[in-house]
């Protein structure tokens, strides 16, 4: 399925309250881990090619592999995050100490964008095996990057300008926090469609994923 024929397919409407749902919720304390856990089903039955998008079955299940997304998420953020922290701590102070914070919290971001690149294959893999260790495999996923290197850059600046649109949707008064969300979570559907459908061209997948 290419991806304009996916995107119309999302707004059928036996699916669209599918991912309305989580969407609404996506930048709720908890609440979220259900609509990162919903990513990771969508993600499974993309692998092995299913037309649809999954039910609401098995919410503890769902709950739990937004956890274990989030977790892979933060320990790949953990850097950037850790130099961009004590930048901001040590800018308040006077003098060098205090220019060097200011270099470093301008240096976290692009950190964040190096160790966040292989971010994609790395939760495709997780997606597969659904083991968080795997996703940590850097040599398969630098690998699989290789493969289809060019599609996979353009796809991952194009995720950041869809962050940055539906982020700024939050200036819209009174339904700006609601658009937003939507927005977000539908960025996340669509990375998610063409990260994996780009894993799928790789080498790298090597199990087949029961629905």
């Amino acid at each position: 399925m290419e991806l304009l024929s996916f995107v119309q397919f999302t707004f059928n409407s036996r699916y669209v309250l599918r991912w309305i749902l989580p969407g609404i919720v996506v930048y709720v304390p908890v609440l979220n881990f259900f609509s990162l856990g919903y990513l990771s089903h969508i993600g499974r039955l993309l692998l092995i090619g299913n037309i649809g998008l999954p039910t609401w079955e098995n919410k503890l299940r769902m709950w739990i592999e937004g956890i274990r997304i989030v977790l892979i998420c933060v320990l790949y953020e953990a850097i950037p995050f850790f130099i961009f922290s004590c930048g901001f701590l040590l800018s308040s102070m006077p003098g060098i100490v205090g220019f060097f914070g200011r270099v470093c919290m301008k240096l976290s971001y692009p950190v964040f964008l190096i160790f966040t690149f292989p971010l994609p294959f790395a939760l495709s893999i997780y997606v597969e095996y659904l083991d968080v260790k795997k996703a940590f495999d850097y040599e398969k996923i630098v690998r699989g990057i290789r493969e289809v290197f060019f599609p996979y850059v353009s796809g991952y600046l194009l995720v950041f300008l869809g962050f940055y649109i539906a982020k700024s949707l939050m200036r819209i008064p009174y339904f700006g926090f609601f658009l937003s969300s939507l927005a977000t979570y539908y960025v996340l559907i669509l990375a998610c469609y063409y990260f994996l459908s780009l894993f799928k061209r790789t080498s790298l997948p090597e199990i087949k994923i029961e629905s």
